[in-house]
Parts: C-alpha cells; sequence; structure tokens
C-alpha cells in the first residue's frame, strides 16, 4: 500500500453517505472526479481532459461536517492521504486510489461558502463564546487583521 499528502480539486460525483464501523466510529464516503481543461490551439477551443477519479473518505467529526456540508456536484478541495490498492473480487481485479481526508473544503472559485463553527458537534453561538463574541459589527484596531470586526479579530486570537 502506498501513502502519500495529496490536495485535489474536484467535483463530488455521488451522494456523500454516513457509514458508521463496529466501534460507532463515523465515515463519511463519497467519490470526487478531478479533470482539467486545455486549450486546444489546433481546434481554437477549451477540452476536457479525461478526469481522475477519487474515493474519499472522512472520519469522525470531519466526516459529520462532510455530510451537513457537501452534496453532489459541488467542487470541493480534498487534502488528505493518497492510498492505492489493488483488489480482487468474484473473479474481476482493479485498482482502488483513495484518499484519507484531513481538511476538505468548497472550492470557492465557483461559489460562496459559509462557516459555522462546531465544538463536540454543536454550533457555536455567542452564548458559548461569552466575551469573545464582541458585537459583530465592532470594528477594532488590530494590526493582524486590521479590517476585522471584534469578532472575528477574538476568533483569530482563539485559533492563533
Amino acid at each position: 500500500m502506498i501513502s502519500n499528502q495529496v490536495s485535489i480539486v474536484g467535483t463530488i460525483a455521488t451522494e456523500p453517505r454516513i457509514i458508521s464501523t463496529n466501534t460507532g466510529v463515523s465515515l463519511c464516503v463519497f467519490r470526487v472526479a478531478s479533470g482539467e481543461r486545455r486549450y486546444d490551439r489546433a481546434q481554437q477551443k477549451w477540452v476536457e481532459l479525461e478526469p481522475n477519479w477519487f474515493g474519499v473518505t472522512a472520519f469522525r467529526s470531519l466526516a459529520d461536517h462532510a455530510l451537513a456540508s457537501f452534496r453532489k456536484g459541488e467542487r470541493v478541495v480534498v487534502i488528505g492521504r493518497l492510498r492505492i490498492r489493488q483488489w480482487e473480487r468474484d473473479g474481476k481485479s482493479g485498482t482502488s486510489v483513495d484518499i484519507e481526508a484531513d481538511a476538505l473544503g468548497h472550492d470557492l472559485r465557483w461559489g460562496i461558502s459559509s462557516f459555522e463553527k462546531r465544538i463536540g458537534g454543536e454550533q457555536v453561538t455567542e452564548a458559548v463564546l461569552g466575551p469573545l463574541a464582541g458585537d459583530p459589527n465592532e470594528t477594532i484596531d488590530d494590526d493582524r487583521a486590521p479590517d476585522a470586526t471584534a469578532a472575528e479579530s477574538a476568533a483569530f486570537r482563539a485559533a492563533a
């Protein structure tokens, strides 16, 4: 089995679904098609190259968040460990190319996304953040994020 860190950008080709292991660990699985477009000067048009297909598996909270966030047809960025496996079943054999996801997100070249922080599966609200939340419309002077609101700056400091 080969294992390397990879990053791909592609389109979700199957509806994400949750699988639970015997020990209760959540896995979210879906397939991603990642291809290229190139300009063919001879034809004077853009042509789609054959896509590469990847199975993507996310574990635990990443699995739960992926299921809640992604739909078939959306453009995504996947970062994780590449797993290439040979398989044989019912007289057939082949190669499986999968990515065990470490990080997932929407490809913002094609649209916008909204982030909702969660702790232990629960949405983080002002009640949870308490004094860190601040007034979301209040601007503060912070040399790391000069145009940030108080809430954005507090979240940045908490994450740093």
